[in-house]
Formats: structure tokens, C-alpha cells, sequence
């Protein structure tokens, strides 16, 4: 029997998030190889290296790019500086995995993806919750004639902080940039999720939180293409992650995501409860805890091996660089409504 194709992969960043959550996932993709780490501090890239078995590090990606024999390159450094290097990997013939958001700005991340339509490379960008199983098995649910067509939608995200990842460039003490940043660096995965349920984004409308001190919260309303409402709430001061989405169907039917890891399904006919009586016919299902095989959280083994097999099978990628364009323009749309208080539509180009 033939030994399975893997694909030889280069690192760029060995930062926090690539050597705590994906070199770890990598790991666990039997269709990728890592063959080399990149990082502008030495120590970094030597110890990713180490640890996740590569052959060599770098500190400058060009020189990896120009001594490694690599098909595809996983980029996590900092945002301001993924759509150059992808560019780059582009040019050069590479696949290229990117950590969300494509870039800081709308227009950046257009010339990424533009870039990225006058190749056949596969380029996958690592917005997560759109690969995990429960949010799989939500859109397998949509798809089914019980669910019917999807009529309305609503979402929360609350988490912890606020912070700032101090290497993005932005500043800390700015009340628009640290807005911003949640919105890049946590609400880009909800806004991916929800249109690979709902479809396109027409419009939006936000209210912020009034109310002294760091407070960005704030009650987002979707105009969907289809001509379906939505709604999403978003808030850091959480004592924890709490994650869920919710879609209703006409079938009649709904179901929900909450926290990676499980899922509520509810139609009429399901055979529940005692003595005759149908007490919440409700369809749970729970994967149990979110740390397994040395992952963090479930989507991130999922989102590599998606990217893997689009190369290996010729399959497009989701989410690809069309998705991050998309959505950042959405983001802006956002920040927009959050600044005058009305309705924005999202542009189309």
C-alpha cells in the first residue's frame, strides 16, 4: 500500500498562538508535514522547531522560501504583514494557510485575494468555527426539508478582557482601535459562521454600550441578502467564553451551537418524554470537554486537514480570501453604524 501524500509546510510566526494551538493541530493532520518554523526572534522559531520537529528555523521567510523545498506555508504572525507575505507565497507557487483577519484594512485584504484569484493555489483562511463538528452538523441540519428555510438568526460572543495584542500595531489607549481589534481579532470568526449559514451580509446597524469606563459591547443587527433578519450581541468583561448561535427554520424547527462543542435541535414528532406527553422535545448533543488530542478547542485539527485535502483533492477552500474580504468589509460596516447610529449597507464589490 502506498504511504499517504504529505504535504511539506513552512511556518511564519512561532508566536503564542501557532505553538500553543496550531502547530499542535498540524500535528494532528496526517496529510501535513512541518518542515521548517520562521520567526524574527530566534529563540522562537529554534524552540517551535524543536518541539514540533522541524528540520530547520528561520528568522527571515524569504530565505526559508528560498532554501526549502515547501508546497504550502502557514502564516500566524501579526496581522499588518499577512497579506504581503502571502503575496510573496503566492508569487513563489505556494499554497498558503493565513490566520484570520487577512490583513488590518479592507484594502489590503483585497489585494491578498486578488492576488490569490490569478493562482490556482489553494488558500484557506483560518477563521475556526465555521470547521468545527457542531457548527457542521448545525449547517447538515439547515440543509435537511424538516428545517425548511432559514427565517431568522441570532448570535452572542462574550469574553473575557478586554486585552490587546500588543505586536498588532494598534493602540492600546484608543477606544476605536481597541474596538476594532475585538471586532478583528474575535467577532471576524461570528461574522465567517454567520454567512456560512445565512449567506451574504446586505446591511447592518449597531449600538454600542454607553457607560463609563472600557465597555465594548454592543447589539448588532443583520440585514441578510436573502431578506432574512438577524441579530448578534458581542461584550468582553465575561468571566469566561460564552459562544452560541441560533437559527430558525419555517420547517417549523431551530437549532444551536454553544461553545464549540454542543448542539440543540429541536422539530415537532421527536419521540420524547413520558406518560404520553412530549415535554421539550429537544435533540442534545455534547462532545464533552474542549481540550482533546492536545487541541485546544475543536475546528482547528478540522480547519488544517480542510486545507490539506482542497490541495490534494482540487477542492476550493472555505473560508477562503473571498470570505476574508467580505467580511472585513462588513467590519468596517460595523464600525461605521457603531460611529453614526444608522443603518449601513455593506458594499458588494
Amino acid at each position: 500500500m502506498a504511504a499517504p501524500t504529505r504535504l511539506r509546510i513552512g511556518a511564519v510566526g512561532c508566536g503564542g498562538m501557532p505553538s500553543t494551538v496550531l502547530f499542535p493541530a498540524v500535528m494532528l493532520v496526517d496529510e501535513l508535514r512541518l518542515v521548517a518554523t520562521c520567526d524574527i526572534d530566534a529563540d522562537r522559531a529554534s524552540a517551535a522547531a524543536d518541539k514540533y520537529r522541524a528540520e530547520r528555523s528561520y528568522t527571515d521567510h524569504r530565505e526559508m522560501f528560498d532554501s526549502e523545498d515547501l508546497d504550502g506555508v502557514m502564516i500566524a504572525a501579526p496581522p499588518f504583514v499577512h497579506a504581503d507575505i502571502g503575496i510573496e507565497a503566492l508569487e513563489r507557487g505556494l499554497h498558503v494557510f493565513t490566520e484570520k483577519p487577512p490583513a488590518l484594512t479592507a484594502e489590503h485584504a483585497k489585494r491578498f485575494r486578488d492576488a490569490a484569484a490569478q493562482t490556482d493555489r489553494k488558500v484557506l483562511m483560518g477563521t475556526v468555527q465555521r470547521h468545527c463538528p457542531v457548527n457542521r452538523m448545525a449547517r447538515e441540519i439547515m440543509a435537511r426539508e424538516e428545517f425548511g428555510q432559514p427565517i431568522a438568526y441570532h448570535a452572542h460572543y462574550f469574553a473575557p478582557g478586554p486585552g490587546m495584542r500588543m505586536d498588532w500595531g494598534m493602540d492600546r489607549q484608543s477606544d476605536a482601535d481597541m474596538f476594532r481589534f475585538f471586532l478583528l481579532d474575535h467577532i471576524i470568526h461570528h461574522l465567517d459562521l454567520a454567512r456560512s449559514f445565512m449567506g451574504e451580509i446586505a446591511a447592518v446597524s449597531v449600538t454600542r454600550t454607553q457607560a463609563e469606563g472600557e465597555q465594548y459591547a454592543a447589539a448588532i443587527n443583520f440585514r441578510f441578502a436573502s431578506g432574512v433578519a438577524g441579530s448578534q450581541t458581542i461584550a468582553v468583561r465575561s468571566p469566561l467564553f460564552d459562544n452560541r448561535t441560533m437559527i430558525l427554520g419555517d420547517g417549523p424547527a431551530w437549532v444551536e451551537t454553544h461553545n464549540w462543542t454542543k448542539l440543540k435541535y429541536a422539530v415537532p414528532g421527536l419521540p420524547v418524554g413520558q406518560g404520553g406527553y412530549s415535554d421539550g422535545p429537544i435533540v442534545h448533543w455534547d462532545a464533552g470537554i474542549t481540550y482533546q488530542d492536545g487541541v485546544i478547542r475543536p475546528g482547528y485539527r478540522e480547519e488544517f486537514t480542510a486545507w490539506a485535502r482542497a490541495i490534494l483533492d482540487d477542492t476550493e477552500c472555505a473560508a477562503n480570501l473571498e470570505d476574508g474580504y467580505r467580511e472585513m468589509l462588513v467590519l468596517d460596516a460595523i464600525v461605521e453604524s457603531s460611529q453614526t447610529g444608522a443603518e449601513v449597507v455593506v458594499p458588494t464589490d
